[in-house]
């Protein structure tokens, strides 16, 4: 007897997670829905739907020749459009690529071991499209490219770039802005917009915007799903260092040979990173990745307070319980006046309780 079925028991999910495992794959986080073709109660093939992420499409050994793959791809994206998705992206193996292309999605960058596909609207041209907008509604001119083109050519002499979370935004992440854009003649703070972390993406990008509004040569833009999102980088919310230098190479991928490519960036900025595993994942890939591609990386070291360096997850810490006021002494010289007021704020209430019960890295 066969069958598709939805992948809800704990058995079901033991039975993918093995047949994941055979083929060098584990069970995908943040999944919101899977689907299995069963033979006779056992789990042939399987794919699951992280958001609009698709990823997890594995097919048994005995089974690959029947299409099954092909089939459980259409189902899941039939689910996501029924829950109203309308823009996928697939993650996968850099080997399972090209079988994606075939399905009608279009392939966002590759690396050695990772690829990253996307199908539906708003897509990667949509992005771009309105992130130029933005800069040259600024004033500013960006690269003369169009989105599906192989080359660029430069109008200016490239603008500097951070992505930065900002969970929350600290007297660190300004540091490393305002020193960076010293460095440069124009500089894009690109916020990240993946909707996980404690603060909101609203409140973690009007705190940057608010907080940089004084320095005339840094426009502060939304990062979209193609800068450290579930999609480009699902180990950064995750905190799998296993993985993590995986999807940090396929992050820097897409920067290095769509992003930095059609705005015209050639000067990519970081803070030093002494104590997360992922995030000094990402800065290695960064330096091995751009180097590549003609893009300068510049690691700025962390600013320090009170001998400490200041950290956006050191900042949350102090909101596991009350927070006293010598504690808020303390946080104003971790806190720009932004961010500390904000929390002070009866605005901030949600957050703060929040903060009070969070588990996890974001």
């Amino acid at each position: 007897m066969q069958g598709y079925l939805e992948i809800i028991t704990d058995y079901d999910l033991a039975q993918a997670e093995d047949l994941l495992a055979k083929a060098g794959l584990s069970l995908p986080a943040g999944r919101t829905y899977g689907l299995g073709f069963y033979e006779d109660g056992r789990l042939a093939a399987c794919g699951f739907l992280a958001g609009n992420v698709i990823c997890g499409i594995c097919v048994a050994q005995h089974a690959r020749e029947g299409g099954l793959a092909t089939s459980i791809l259409s189902r899941i994206v039939l689910h996501g459009r029924q829950e109203g998705v309308s823009h996928f992206f697939i993650f996968t193996k850099a080997s399972e690529a090209l079988k994606f292309k075939d399905s009608g999605f279009d392939l966002l960058a590759k690396t050695e071991d990772a690829g990253l596909l996307e199908q539906g609207r708003p897509s990667y041209a949509d992005w771009l499209n309105a992130t130029r907008a933005a800069i040259n509604g600024h004033g500013w001119k960006t690269a003369d490219t169009d989105a599906s083109s192989t080359t660029a050519t430069s109008s200016n002499e490239g603008f500097g770039a951070i992505v930065m979370n900002a969970n929350p935004f600290t007297r660190g992440h300004e540091y490393l802005a305002r020193t960076a854009a010293s460095a440069c003649e124009k500089l894009l703070v690109f916020v990240v917009e993946e909707d996980v972390s404690v603060f909101p993406f609203a409140v973690r990008f009007n705190l940057v915007r608010k907080g940089l509004a004084d320095v005339g040569n840094v426009l502060v833009l939304p990062a979209g799903p193609y800068m450290v999102s579930r999609a480009s980088f699902p180990a950064y919310f995750t905190a799998d260092a296993k993985v993590g230098s995986i999807h940090a190479t396929l992050d820097c991928t897409i920067f290095a040979t769509r992003i930095a490519r059609d705005l015209g960036i050639s000067l990519r900025f970081v803070g030093t990173e002494p104590f997360d595993p992922v995030t000094a994942a990402y800065n290695a890939a960064m330096a091995s990745v751009f180097e590549k591609h003609g893009i300068a990386l510049q690691e700025i070291p962390r600013l320090e307070a009170s001998a400490q360096s200041i950290s956006a997850s050191k900042v949350r810490a102090y909101f596991k319980t009350d927070v006293s006021e010598e504690s808020w002494q303390t946080l104003a010289k971790m806190l720009p006046p932004v961010t500390w007021d904000f929390l002070r704020s009866e605005e901030s209430a949600t957050i703060r309780q929040k903060l009070r019960d969070h588990v996890g890295r974001h």
